[in-house]
């Protein structure tokens, strides 16, 4: 069984100006992929369609 991850144990701070924090989410359907990256600006919200569809 897998343990999640308990942030009020965590012995270092989160830097944030200096971590690159990268999200994946997957499904059958679609997928989505975020990211903070240190010295790049925002872009909210960038949504791509997939160039093929599975049956």
């Amino acid at each position: 069984m897998s343990q999640s991850f308990d942030t009020s144990r965590s012995l270092t701070a989160l830097e944030q100006d200096n971590t690159l924090i990268a999200v994946i989410e997957m499904s059958k359907a679609k997928w989505l992929v975020a990211a903070l990256i240190p010295g790049l600006k925002r872009h909210p919200s960038r949504r791509s369609m997939p160039s093929r569809q599975h049956c």
